[in-house]
């Protein structure tokens, strides 16, 4: 590739998002860049996350690999939004229970404002309509979500173009299966820390052969690794959490107020203790794509330009990566705070 060439990717890639040119011009569909770079070629001028943009890169080692980390990075988009708007959702319900309107949420007010203001009133609430939360008596059993570890291996392996037992696929978390090494926990082989590959209800020093209560990891590059944590995290099971409340007449100041919180409690806190329960693998899964677009940013015309013809849409495509990794990260570190924030209000743990 032309150094003129070059030079003219990186003056259109941080203007390819809004389809506009130096002096404000417009790109026409199907018109080409100075240079006779195809607008096209610009891997999702829009500044979205296309993996199936830039024409045939894909089909070397490497842009397989890459294509792997766009789908989870679409992928853990989709994830990441659909959990922010369970919390928001679950929060404006308590405050519909609470007696808030939309008026209390206008339009464009984000999760974590929303959730603030409702916790602000089912606070003030608390304090007219009981002596204290000893109250409200709750019956709490947390959801449990498992990933697959051999599954995880498998996504990393098949991007890797290996043998799942070379990506070495471990559990972070308490390993429910076959341990090959040390067990800490309970289960037959492997109890109190001995060595033995059997089955395993706890902390697995070694490899895991079943699900994972925690997130699965593997040694693979991080754009597999992403691709195989994203796949973990959107395959996940999980149960439902328990939750119930009653009420103490002896410490109920204000009936109206108490039964008011309790409606509240029961149509926020369920949800919010469910998406709980599933942040471990997402978080993981976040972290790894965080950190692997960052390194395939900064790594810069060494990277991108191995793909020769698709190097400016390689280069809009890392770009528009790392700012949808950074959303996906704002998204699970507000259900992370709100969902840590319901289980601090019922005493459930942080």
């Amino acid at each position: 590739m032309h150094a003129s060439r070059i030079l003219v990717g990186a003056t259109v890639v941080a203007l390819a998002a809004c389809g506009k040119l130096p002096g404000g011009k417009s790109v026409p569909g199907g018109s080409n860049l100075p240079g006779g770079v195809p607008a096209s070629g610009l891997g999702g001028s829009s500044g979205m996350v296309d993996p199936n943009t830039c024409g045939n890169y894909a089909a070397s080692e490497a842009g397989a690999r890459l294509k792997a980390f766009l789908m989870a990075v679409q992928d853990l988009e989709k994830q990441s939004q659909e959990t922010v708007e369970v919390v928001k959702t679950s929060c404006k319900m308590m405050g519909n229970e609470l007696g808030m309107t939309d008026a209390d949420f206008p339009d464009g007010m984000q999760t974590n404002d929303i959730c603030a203001k409702v916790w602000g009133a089912y606070r003030d609430n608390m304090k007219v309509a009981v002596k204290s939360k000893a109250a409200f008596k709750i019956k709490y059993k947390p959801a449990v979500c498992k990933v697959s570890v051999e599954a995880t291996a498998e996504a990393a392996a098949k991007c890797e173009g290996k043998a799942s037992a070379d990506v070495g696929a471990s559990c972070s978390g308490v390993c429910h299966g076959k341990c090959d090494g040390q067990c800490k926990g309970s289960g037959k082989a492997g109890t109190g820390g001995t060595a033995g590959g059997g089955e395993c209800n706890g902390e697995c020093s070694g490899t895991c052969h079943g699900s994972c209560e925690g997130h699965a990891d593997v040694k693979a590059s991080g754009q597999c690794k992403a691709s195989a944590q994203a796949h973990a995290s959107a395959d996940m099971q999980c149960t439902e959490p328990e939750f119930s409340v009653t009420l103490d007449a002896k410490l109920v100041l204000d009936k109206s107020k108490a039964e008011q919180t309790v409606k509240a409690m029961m149509a926020g806190f369920p949800k919010l203790f469910s998406v709980k329960a599933r942040l471990a693998p997402l978080q993981a899964a976040v972290e790894t794509t965080v950190g692997t677009a960052k390194d395939l940013k900064d790594m810069g015309p060494k990277f991108v330009n191995s793909f020769k013809d698709q190097a400016l849409c390689i280069t809009g495509q890392v770009g528009a990566a790392l700012n949808a990794a950074t959303h996906i990260q704002a998204n699970v570190s507000v259900s992370v705070e709100v969902s840590a924030s319901a289980s601090g209000e019922v005493g459930a743990g942080g």
